[in-house]
């Protein structure tokens, strides 16, 4: 079978796959874990979630940086959708944190996340971080995904934050999304 042919047959495999998948019109945190693996470095002063309604639920954490300027900053990234326990989807990526923020636009899937991330956060600006990093009552809104069309169901996103080449903090986002 000739190269072209093969790309053929997975495009039109993928183009029916897609038409299962609909734009979110519904998302919310269902629960967060926040773990931090190296206390002398930061800890969390919270990391919670409160239901304002039915259908709004805020996340909130800080971070309390014990040893600052931090300026080399590294976050691994996982997706998972709930199968019969999590099963990884669609993303993995570890980067180098302070890169990524000069130019957002090299990792299309974060760059999405972080243009409202950064409203509700002081992770707005480059390395290095002086202070706590705060997220303050971040609500999820089906506007903000309207270029990622994402199946229903159940799903984590694992972030893992290193710096200076050693992991410092896991933190465990869990949501729900209905077409």
């Amino acid at each position: 079978m000739r190269c072209s042919s093969m790309w053929l047959i997975f495009a039109l495999k993928f183009s029916f796959n897609l038409r299962s998948v609909h734009p979110v019109s519904m998302i919310k945190f269902t629960n967060i874990k926040c773990v931090a693996l190296d206390k002398p470095f930061a800890d969390f002063a919270y990391c919670k979630l409160k239901a304002l309604s039915r259908d709004d639920v805020a996340l909130s954490l800080r971070v309390k940086l014990f040893e600052v300027p931090v300026n080399n900053v590294s976050l691994k990234v996982e997706f998972f959708k709930k199968y019969n326990g999590y099963r990884p989807f669609l993303f993995n990526k570890t980067l180098n944190f302070c890169e990524f923020l000069r130019n957002k636009k090299r990792v299309a899937l974060l760059d999405i996340i972080f243009k409202f991330l950064e409203l509700y956060s002081n992770i707005n600006h480059t390395c290095p971080y002086n202070n706590d990093i705060i997220v303050d009552r971040l609500i999820l809104r089906p506007s903000y995904f309207t270029m990622l069309p994402a199946p229903a169901g159940e799903y984590r996103i694992k972030i893992t934050v290193g710096a200076y080449n050693d992991w410092k903090a896991i933190v465990n986002v869990f949501l729900q999304i209905w077409e």
